[in-house]
């Protein structure tokens, strides 16, 4: 018979369950809790706190700390709670889980997997009793709450990390991206030219997304589809999708064959493509023009583009602006990758410095229908892009460079020399003065290689070494 004044737990530590004073029921979920090994599918930043979703389909929220709540400390010197301030209740979509006021076995399990790392780690370890008492709404009485020690203490990445659970980048609170986001990511990687803003549009509305909710009451698993309701005969793809959209295990082993990382990386290849073809269907409408050949539509381009300089140029800012995007949403994945893509297309945009229709077999002079003269820069791409820079842009938006401004030296330092080669090639050029000392900050950047990164931090991004792995 199990001893219920000494249970030690997974993380290794003792819990009197006996003299916590938690009623029979209680008493039952909090042993269950801390003698189970669950597993966690993957967790995230939501809205309303921090969500941790299980391997059976039971997803437990914990909401942030509210005003009236201390830091409290990790030494169990005080509960770190002001009079009456403590935060909204946990909350399970278990069957068990009955009220705010009786946790579950995932409360209590999830309460001594957070507690237990970090009062490991504490500077006074030793100061922890040898017999932790718990309280029947799922804290240990005496120490901080778990949304204390998320807030003050660690952050979930890093928490994550320590304890080898899947970590997904929150849309609403990090700039990520959205459950639906990241299906449509995975299977866009599968193309060879597919981005994911261009997969299978006619999916979008399809399936409820928990990230896109305001409250947890509509976190359910019975607003979702069942796997039969996801099966469209002869049609693969939206099958699979919605099923990675609606079962959190079909959804987490998709991320776990296409992890973050491979997806940026196929990503910011794909986008460094679209910018080379966009180039060449460009040069092709210019040596084409006025000839019986002549590119008259944009189906004619191979992609969506248009048959006009404005609408080339347009496609090429396009990419280049939704490769500045995915930098902060895939972050801190794929950044090589982008600075691979960024600086190619800012050297092969800085070579082109001449008459594009210099080569025409067919006497054009001019975009014009007329062929009638015209401001020789608007036949000129470096112009269009660089050169008349300060002009064009009402914002003050340096084309490629305000998004490798982004990264991190480190990711840049590889470039250093291509990007001073551009900086000289640019000034010999007399690009705008404000476009030459953007781009000098950033080869000076890349040439100290340094870690520090110039982009935006994530949400909640915090220092400190990390700790041991996951407790068993």
């Amino acid at each position: 018979m199990t001893d219920l004044t000494a249970v030690q737990a997974s993380s290794g530590f003792v819990y009197d369950l006996r003299n916590s004073g938690l009623g029979p029921d209680t008493e039952a979920r909090a042993l269950l809790g801390l003698t189970t090994d669950f597993d966690v599918l993957f967790c995230e930043r939501v809205r309303e706190g921090y969500e941790f979703v299980f391997a059976e389909r039971v997803r437990v929220r914990i909401p942030l700390m509210r005003r009236g709540q201390t830091q409290g400390s990790l030494d169990g010197e005080g509960d770190g709670v002001e009079g009456n301030g403590y935060g909204d209740s946990y909350e399970c979509t278990c069957a068990v889980f009955r009220g705010k006021d009786v946790a579950c076995q995932h409360i209590f399990w999830l309460l001594d997997q957070v507690q237990g790392q970090l009062l490991s780690a504490s500077p006074s370890p030793s100061r922890v009793p040898s017999k932790i008492l718990l309280s029947s709404d799922g804290h240990a009485q005496g120490f901080p709450r778990i949304e204390q020690l998320l807030s003050s203490h660690i952050t979930l990445e890093s928490l994550a990390d320590q304890l080898d659970w899947p970590y997904v980048r929150s849309a609403v609170e990090e700039g990520g991206f959205s459950r639906t986001q990241r299906v449509r990511d995975i299977l866009s990687a599968f193309s060879t030219e597919i981005l994911p803003e261009e997969f299978r549009c006619d999916l979008a509305e399809l399936d409820f997304d928990p990230e896109d909710s305001t409250g947890y009451s509509h976190i359910s698993t019975k607003e979702r589809r069942t796997p039969e309701q996801c099966v469209v005969q002869g049609d693969m793809e939206t099958t699979v999708f919605r099923l990675a959209v609606n079962d959190d295990n079909v959804f987490t082993s998709l991320c776990k064959a296409m992890p973050p990382g491979a997806c940026a990386a196929i990503y910011f290849d794909k986008a460094l493509e679209r910018s080379r073809k966009i180039l060449f269907e460009f040069d092709k409408y210019c040596q084409t023009l006025g000839g019986p050949t002549e590119i008259k539509n944009q189906d004619e381009t191979g992609y969506k583009g248009a048959s006009s300089v404005a609408a080339f140029i347009q496609a090429l800012k396009t990419n280049t602006i939704n490769i500045h995007k995915n930098i902060h949403a895939r972050a801190p994945h794929g950044l090589q990758g982008a600075a691979e893509a960024l600086t190619t297309i800012l050297e092969d945009i800085s070579r082109r410095n001449n008459d594009v229709l210099a080569e025409n077999k067919y006497g054009r002079v001019s975009f014009s229908p007329a062929n009638t003269p015209e401001d020789e820069d608007s036949r000129n791409l470096y112009q269009q892009l660089i050169g008349n820079a300060d002009d064009e842009d009402e914002e003050g938006v340096y084309f490629v460079l305000d998004a490798l401004a982004d990264l991190p030296g480190e990711d840049l330092h590889q470039f250093r020399e291509r990007l001073g080669t551009v900086l000289r090639r640019v000034e010999v050029n007399r690009a705008p003065r404000g476009f030459i000392m953007k781009l000098a900050g950033i080869v000076r950047v890349a040439e100290a290689g340094t870690g520090t990164a110039i982009a935006r931090k994530r949400a909640g991004e915090m220092g400190g070494e990390r700790g041991r792995k996951r407790m068993r």
